[in-house]
């Protein structure tokens, strides 16, 4: 009698985890479709002028319906696809277009989140505050290559190299910095996965960067490569490079970025502690956040450029950053560090860049 009461009350814990689970999925469920839906109204009916970039991309619409020109040195195949694509459906063509990005790159990144963070509802604070305004409404084009990027790590970690390519190629198409991704299959590989040689090399790794930018190692780097890639990569370098020389770009301050330097203590943190991880995904994951602040640092001469490798590389961020609760005691601790970060982040693009023009 006993051990058949044992029984009974075990498959009743066992009926009650399971409705818990259950439960908390289809919450988890609707949250994500009911954050999906603001954050994909908001990217995709602002209205033109709202965003720094958004009156840019109306004028390069407009102007591809009337040529017709497919200049695949100044844009990807994705935009005239998404143009035509927007042609068909809406009547409002430049509309059409925000609607179908935002479509794109708020459900991939939510994807992403959903699938591969540790922690779902924190990283969605970190990307809504850190990385919505500046890919879903800004760069739109490289929010879906980021998104695409989110979800190859996993390829990365799993050396699973032709589901990397694939998405990879994709998100090339839709922003040829992507590029940069094919590099951070080299970062899973066993040969730098060792713990014991990563953390020597990542404690100085931002190191090396700013002394590259203290002496403009990044410049010369640049201008010795630029004539080996391609020209659909090198277009824009050269046109970066020549607003350089007529004083149009100033050198980044990068010691003085308030968002850096709080993104760089936290980068440090989690190396010093580095062994504590479990998940290789999580180291993989920091290995590529170095790399992000380091090209800050090296590519400091040219700052639109140095930005933007930086930040599509850092976007693992969103990964990285609630991570960091499972390797300290003081939770809290670490949910307000990051929810801090968020906010620093969010602040920096709203008053100092003004991503959000506010009339």
């Amino acid at each position: 009698m006993e051990s058949h009461y044992d029984e009974k009350s075990l498959g009743k814990k066992e009926m009650i985890t399971t409705y818990n689970n259950k439960y908390r999925l289809l919450y988890y469920n609707v949250l994500f479709l009911l954050v999906f839906m603001l954050l994909f109204a908001i990217a995709g009916f602002r209205p033109v002028g709202v965003t720094r970039d958004s009156g840019g991309y109306a004028v390069a619409i407009q102007s591809f319906i009337i040529t017709h020109d497919y200049n695949f040195s100044i844009l990807e195949p994705s935009f005239y696809l998404i143009t035509n694509v927007s042609k068909f459906l809406f009547n409002d063509v430049v509309r059409g277009v925000f609607i179908l990005y935002a479509l794109l790159g708020v459900s991939l990144t939510l994807y992403a989140i959903k699938k591969n963070s540790s922690f779902p509802l924190l990283s969605l604070m970190v990307y809504i505050c850190s990385y919505f305004i500046l890919h879903e409404m800004t760069q739109i084009r490289v929010g879906v290559a980021t998104a695409m990027f989110l979800l190859a790590i996993p390829d990365i970690v799993n050396r699973n190299l032709k589901s990397f390519l694939m998405k990879t190629a994709l998100a090339i198409l839709f922003h040829y910095s992507a590029i940069i991704i094919l590099f951070t299959y080299l970062l899973g590989s066993k040969t730098y996965t060792s713990k014991t040689y990563t953390k020597p090399f990542y404690l100085f790794l931002p190191i090396i960067g700013a002394l590259f930018a203290v002496f403009n190692v990044g410049r010369f780097f640049f201008t010795t490569i630029l004539n080996l890639l391609p020209k659909f990569l090198s277009y824009k370098i050269n046109i970066y490079l020549d607003l350089y020389k007529l004083g149009v770009f100033n050198k980044a301050k990068v010691f003085n970025n308030i968002s850096y330097i709080v993104l760089l203590l936290i980068y440090y943190f989690a190396i010093v502690n580095i062994n504590k991880f479990k998940n290789e995904t999580d180291v993989l994951e920091l290995k590529i956040l170095g790399w992000g602040i380091f090209s800050f640092y090296l590519l400091s001469f040219l700052p639109v450029l140095g930005f933007r490798v930086s930040e599509f590389l850092s976007i693992v961020s969103i990964f990285v950053l609630p991570s960091l609760i499972t390797i300290v005691r003081e939770k809290y601790f670490v949910f307000s560090l990051v929810i801090f970060y968020s906010f620093l982040v969010l602040y920096n693009e709203i008053v100092i860049q003004k991503l959000i023009i506010l009339r």
